[in-house]
This record gives structure tokens, sequence and C-alpha cells, in this order.
């Protein structure tokens, strides 16, 4: 079968979405498949083994993993856009009309015996740009679904409070009426992409339920898989990293994604207020991050922030972390850093449970509904902080999770399974 997978973002990069992205291909080539990539233009898609370290929190190695063996097509430089931030910008409307012209010229270019099987369109612009922009007779297009624009699209303008604004309300003002409508565009594009595509698969429940309900086409849901960290030879020693950062193993809290508003860090900031409250010794809350700090954060009492130099160090630091901190609270997508807790072992606090596949005090506490997020958040962390027998029992969970769900193999035979039923199926 021969695939070509087609992302709105540039690659290779740590985000999320850009590694969901790398190791679906690197499933799917390991079981058979003959894949091909077509991202936007980055500067880092052409950095080679023993470079200078590469942008965006990864060592050249890691790099050259994502593109080794690999034929990547990318959409002319000059329309590339040069924030490497996810969400809407205003630049991404150019991008994706390079990335159209691409797609056009690489299915143009592929025919008869060459031609591809099936695209696979990561993120709402990728399947956009292929269902406007392919003429009749293309390959069919499934889409991934990375998120639900209906739950996160505003969640891009509320952001972080800062000295007691938020974006949205630098905005919009305090009414939440424009938030609203942006939520039900999104819904819109949602409903619009499930009714058009020739198959999709979901990472998440809530997902599943709204392409199931608008979509009649053969879908699946095929939550993110990463490479098993047991089988890697190149880790780092988790006690060795932690003590680099002045941190004792076992003895912090660690929030490893990203700084974008979506993550609604605030609830972070304000829960360890909290726990300062509660205890002279409050648990250690710390941020980590492939870069410099935004100043927003970098003001947050009782959290403390280290910056790492590679995907690799993130990974051993994350495994010496007594719990990891999912603050995602938008449904519909699935957060990276959620699967590499769960394969190294390192117990998660979120705010999902069946969202994500998690069963509360099995792999993970689940922060309570019925109070404010913040307070629930330093309860979670509070009752961890000091509970051995508990950590080792989420600790083993979450590994047990991980082995359950989220291998790659699993992950790659589900995936061409669902291909293989879009191949056959034939709309009314």
């Amino acid at each position: 079968m021969r695939l070509l997978l087609v992302g709105a973002f540039p690659y290779p990069h740590h985000q999320g979405s850009q590694v969901y992205f790398q190791e679906q291909a690197i499933a799917l080539r390991s079981a058979g498949a003959e894949v091909c990539l077509l991202t936007y233009a980055s500067n880092s898609s052409r950095i080679s083994p023993g470079a200078a370290p590469a942008p965006g929190g990864r060592s050249p190695d890691e790099h050259w993993r994502a593109l080794d063996g690999f034929e990547l097509r990318t959409s002319p430089g000059w329309t590339a856009p040069a924030s490497l931030r996810a969400g809407p910008s205003w630049a991404k409307p150019l991008g994706d009309l390079g990335l159209a012209m691409t797609l056009r010229h690489e299915i143009a270019s592929h025919s008869g015996n060459n031609a591809y099987d099936a695209i696979l369109t990561h993120n709402v612009e990728a399947a956009l740009v292929a269902l406007h922009g392919l003429p009749r007779g293309r390959p069919p297009v499934v889409y991934c679904a990375h998120t639900l624009l209906g739950e996160e699209l505003s969640a891009y303008l509320r952001g972080p409070e800062t000295k007691g604004l938020s974006v949205s309300k630098a905005v919009f003002g305090e009414s939440t009426r424009w938030l609203r409508g942006l939520d039900r565009v999104g819904e819109g594009i949602d409903r619009w992409i499930a009714q058009r595509v020739d198959g999709w698969l979901s990472l998440t429940q809530s997902s599943f339920r709204v392409m199931r309900q608008f979509s009649s086409a053969p879908g699946a849901l095929v939550p993110p898989a990463l490479p098993d960290p047991e089988r890697s030879s190149a880790g780092m020693s988790p006690a060795d990293v932690a003590h680099k950062h002045a941190l004792e193993p076992g003895g912090f809290f660690l929030y490893s994604g990203n700084l974008d508003a979506y993550q609604e860090l605030d609830i972070l900031a304000a829960a360890a207020v909290d726990l300062a409250h509660r205890s002279a010794t409050p648990p250690v809350i710390v941020i980590a991050s492939h870069g410099p700090t935004a100043d927003w954060a970098q003001a947050m009492p009782g959290v403390e922030f280290r910056e790492v130099e590679s995907a690799a160090e993130m990974q051993a630091l994350l495994s010496s972390a007594r719990a990891s901190l999912v603050m995602r609270r938008a449904k519909g997508g699935f957060p990276i850093k959620l699967v590499n807790s769960l394969a190294l072992g390192t117990p998660v606090v979120a705010f999902h449970d069946k969202e994500w596949g998690l069963t509360h005090e099995g792999d993970s506490l689940i922060c309570a509904s019925t109070e404010p997020p913040a307070k629930s958040l330093a309860d979670a962390l509070e009752r961890l902080a000091g509970d051995e027998a508990l950590t080792k029992r989420l600790a083993d969970g979450a590994r047990a999770l991980y082995l359950e769900r989220h291998r790659p193999e699993r992950a790659a035979e589900n995936t061409l399974a669902l291909l293989r039923r879009v191949e056959a199926f034939q709309p009314r």
C-alpha cells in the first residue's frame, strides 16, 4: 500500500502534532506500507547527522530519525509560515496555498502503478486543502482528527492571565459571546470535513463521537503510538538528568508540554498558590521547555522552570518525575506527552479519563470535576505527594496501559485495517 501523509505544519518539530505524524509514518512503514511525506517547508528538514543542534528541542540524531528513509516533499519556502507555534495565524492561508499547490503536483505526478492508495491528512488545514484542491479521481482522503475545532478554536484566544488580563479579554472584553461564536464556527468546520472525507481516524472518544455522527465513511478510534522506551539504547539516565536540573528524582511534578493558550496553565499557577498556602513545604512543580519560557510564565509563584536541550533529555526528566501534569481541558485532542508518560511508567494527573482511555486511581489521578479546577488539581498533587503506595500503583498502571493501547505495532495494524475498509467502501 502506497500512502501520502500530508501535514499542515513544518516538519520535523518537537510539538505533539509532528511527533504523532512522525510515529504514524514510521509505524506504517514498519508494517509494510510505502510512505511519503508532504508538509510545510522548514529549514530544520535539511539537518543531517553530526550537524549542529537542531531547532525545536531535538538533537541531530533525533531529527534524522524523523526523516531517514522517507521521501519528504515540502511546499515552496516563500509560502511557509515563519512561526512554529500551533494554532491559527495570519500566515497560515499562504502556507496552505503552498501546500495545495505542492499536493496537486504530487498527485498528478503519480499515476497508474505509481499512484497513491490513500492520502492521510493531518490537521484541519491539510484535510481542507486535499478536499478543495484536488480534482475528481483523486485517491481517497482520510482525515486524522488531531482535535475538534468546536472544542478548541476559541481556546487559542482565551490565553493565560497576565496581570489579571487574558488574551481573550484584551481582544473581546468581558463578553464570552465572541468565543462561543468561534466555537460554533469550529463545529461547522468539523462537521463539513466529516461529511466529505472518504475515511477518518480519531484519537479520542469525543472526536470519535463527532466523526461517527456526521460521517458515513469508514472510521476508527486509533490512539496515538510511540516507540517503547524500554527497547531504546539511546536513553539518558533519569536520575542524572534530574540532578543536572537540581531536582530530586521522584520528588517533583512535571509539566512538559508547550506553552500555548489552550494548555490552560493559569490553573497550574493557581494550584501552586493554593498549595503554598496549605504547607510551608509544598510539592515542587516544574515546567520544562525546549526554549526560553515566556515572561508571563516566569512570573508564576510556586512554579520552577527548566530549559532542556533535546527530546531525550525531556523524556529522562519526565521519567524521573513523581507524576506528569496534563493541563489540557479542551476535548478532541490527545496530548503526546500523555503517551510519553504512560510509556515511561510515570503516573498522570489530568482532567479527563475516558476521553483518553485513563482510569482514575488505576493509571492516573483525575481531578474532581465537582471542585474548581485549581483546587482539584492542588488536592490531587497533595494526595500523590504523600502516598508512596498510590504512586507505585499508578506507575504500574500507566505502563500497562501503554502496552495495551499505544504500541506502534497495534496502531499500524488498526490503521491499515481502516485503509483497507476505505478502499472497499462504496459511498451511496
